[in-house]
């Protein structure tokens, strides 16, 4: 395992307690996809990951397929989730964040993940 790696183990061990079967949110930036290299290393198998398409950028779809792929590579399970409604409303940014939050936490329950 890479000193990253290590380190990412250590940090995790240190955040998530007894977590186990993690959900990790992966938009497809570099951050998000750097996390999920970690994880790969630190963690596999024993994660899941799930990509939001909130369905306000066509670039999106495309980011998700993306992560699915590398997701698929790596023998990661993912899956796309989008809401089943638009997003509307004062604060765009605002309902995307509650959206996405809620969308992970109902996968999350239908999955099992994060169960100690």
């Amino acid at each position: 395992m890479t000193e990253e790696g290590r380190r990412f183990a250590a940090d995790y061990a240190r955040l998530a307690g007894d977590i186990v079967n993690p959900l990790l949110a992966v938009s497809g930036g570099p951050d998000s996809m750097a996390m999920l290299t970690l994880a790969h290393e630190a963690l596999a198998p024993g994660f899941t990951v799930a990509s939001i398409d909130h369905r306000l950028r066509p670039e999106a779809v495309e980011e998700s397929a993306m992560v699915a792929a590398h997701c698929a590579t790596l023998g990661i399970p993912h899956a796309t989730l989008a809401p089943s409604e638009p997003i509307t409303g004062a604060s765009i940014q605002a309902q995307a964040r509650t959206t996405r939050y809620a969308l992970l936490t109902d996968h999350a329950r239908a999955i099992g993940a994060g169960g100690s």
